[in-house]
This record gives C-alpha cells, sequence and structure tokens, in this order.
C-alpha cells in the first residue's frame, strides 16, 4: 500500500485559450504508458471548463471533487464517480461558474486521450460499461468511534465496484477486500490518520492486488 498527501502530489500548471488548470499527479508518470497504476487530479477552475467527448484504451474511474457541470447529459457535482470500459466514449466534461476538478483512477497507465468522433476506427471493440453514483457528503458527522459503509455500484461480474466509508472521530474501519486488480481510497472529507501520518481531503491510497486487506 501507498499513500500519497494532498501537498504531496506533483502539481503542473497549463494555460489554455479558456482559463489556467492544474494536474496533480499522485501516482504514475504523464504520458508514459505503463503497466503501473495511475492516479492524478484534473483542476479546471473557471466558468465554461470544457473537456470534449472522447475516449481511453483502458478501465477508469473519475470522481468528481469540486464545481459543478455535467458530464454528457449527466449532472454531475461532488462527490460524483463514473466508471467506464475501455474503448467507451463519453463526454463531454462541462463545467458551470466554478470549473469541474475530478480524480481520475487507472489500474494501469493509459495510452492516450481518443478524441471523438475522429478516432471512432480506433476503437478496438465496442462500448462497454459506463456507471455513475454519488457519495453524499456534508452530512451530520457521526459520533466518536462510529464508522458505516455505503454500496455506491453494484459489485460486478469481473470485481469492479465502489464503496464510501463514513467514519467519526477515533474510529476504525476494515478496508475493502482486496480480490481483483487493486483499489483506491480516495479521502472525500476530513482527513485520515494512517500509521501515524495525516491523510487530508483530496489525498489518495493506492492497493495493489498483491497487497493484504488494509485496516484504518
Amino acid at each position: 500500500m501507498r499513500a500519497v498527501a494532498t501537498a504531496e502530489a506533483d502539481v503542473r500548471e497549463t494555460v489554455r485559450k479558456d482559463g489556467v488548470g492544474r494536474r496533480s499527479d499522485y501516482f504514475g508518470t504523464p504520458g508514459t504508458i505503463s503497466v503501473e497504476p495511475q492516479g492524478f487530479l484534473v483542476e479546471r477552475p473557471y466558468a465554461g471548463a470544457r473537456i470534449d467527448p472522447h475516449f481511453h484504451d483502458i478501465d477508469q474511474f473519475q470522481v468528481i471533487v469540486a464545481g459543478d457541470g455535467r458530464i454528457g447529459k449527466k449532472e454531475v457535482r461532488p462527490i460524483t464517480f463514473q466508471y467506464a470500459d475501455a474503448f467507451t466514449p463519453y463526454g463531454p466534461i462541462v463545467g458551470r461558474d466554478d470549473g469541474i476538478s475530478f480524480f481520475t483512477l487507472r489500474n494501469v497507465a493509459s495510452g492516450g486521450h481518443f478524441s471523438m468522433p475522429g478516432s471512432k476506427h480506433l476503437m478496438e471493440c465496442r462500448a462497454g460499461r459506463n456507471i455513475a453514483g454519488v457519495f453524499e457528503i456534508g452530512q451530520e458527522p457521526l459520533v466518536d468511534g462510529i464508522a458505516t459503509r455505503e454500496e455506491l455500484m453494484e459489485v460486478q461480474a469481473d470485481g469492479v465496484f465502489a464503496e464510501g466509508i463514513r467514519m467519526g472521530p477515533n474510529a476504525q474501519a476494515d478496508g475493502i477486500q482486496n480480490d481483483a486488480g487493486g483499489h483506491y481510497y480516495l479521502v472525500c472529507s476530513g482527513a485520515l490518520v494512517e500509521d501515524g501520518n495525516i491523510l487530508p481531503e483530496r489525498s489518495l491510497v493506492r492497493v495493489n492486488p498483491d497487497e493484504p486487506t488494509q485496516k484504518f
């Protein structure tokens, strides 16, 4: 297991014609094709931010952590997640007045960003699953020592799923059973203490397939 606190991510700014964006790399190296996991935060904190329809050549989750808008026709806000199979087009991603920011989480690095409809001929198979859901935040805090779990996405036949864990002060919780291709924990609100280290909001934890189930 490896935990990357928010301040430890590698941040890069990009000036675009519609505003200044940021990419924070937690896992993996941008522009490098590899079998290693890849997790990063894209921030477009300006009105009208837009990413045109596209697909990737690997499976991935995206998690909206700031702003609001839509992915395709789906309205999104914190904390909305979307899972898309490889070669499954989606978008556009459009932010409203405050723009939009989201994590992209992958078990292996992507071979590229394929814009649509111009890249349709590069799709190696038919489009697959495109599943979205919401993890509500801002609720009444749990009492001291209490933790609860919430299924956010039904477990798929290949092991893909999403679960929310809520923890009150001083609470502990067993991690997700690690029996698939590895997984991530994203701190959506508050802070998590792991092995004496404080992981604030937007910290990211990666557990590889060969590692034991964690306890927090």
